[in-house]
């Protein structure tokens, strides 16, 4: 997959039916739904759990930057991941680690 083909995901129906049929995997950094698609869409996603606007800004660059390192190596589909919160106290580094093992487990790496 390259990057530069990621598509979002604005509507709320295309939300419901990915958490309804997508494999979900919790790790101690976010939560990762992948559901197989066709077309590539990704969403990083920080509820109001998370902290105020600039954490959760904050929470959601730091997911889609360690998300986007992994590059060729992902699987067409659509994903979306849940930030957690404290999220942004942990290093760039565990967070990178986190995500490609959760990604690993929902069988989206190549």
């Amino acid at each position: 997959m390259i990057i530069g083909r990621f598509g979002s995901i604005s509507d709320s129906k295309e939300f419901v039916h990915v958490y309804q049929n997508a494999k979900k995997w919790h790790c101690d950094c976010a939560v990762v739904y992948f559901l197989e698609s066709s077309s590539t869409k990704f969403a990083a996603v920080a509820s109001k759990k998370v902290g105020k606007a600039v954490i959760r800004n904050r929470s959601k660059r730091l997911l889609r930057s360690a998300f986007y390192s992994f590059g060729n190596e992902l699987k067409d589909g659509v994903y979306i991941l849940i930030a957690k919160a404290g999220l942004e106290k942990l290093p760039y580094d565990r967070i990178q680690k986190s995500l490609k093992w959760s990604l690993k487990k929902v069988n989206s790496i190549l």
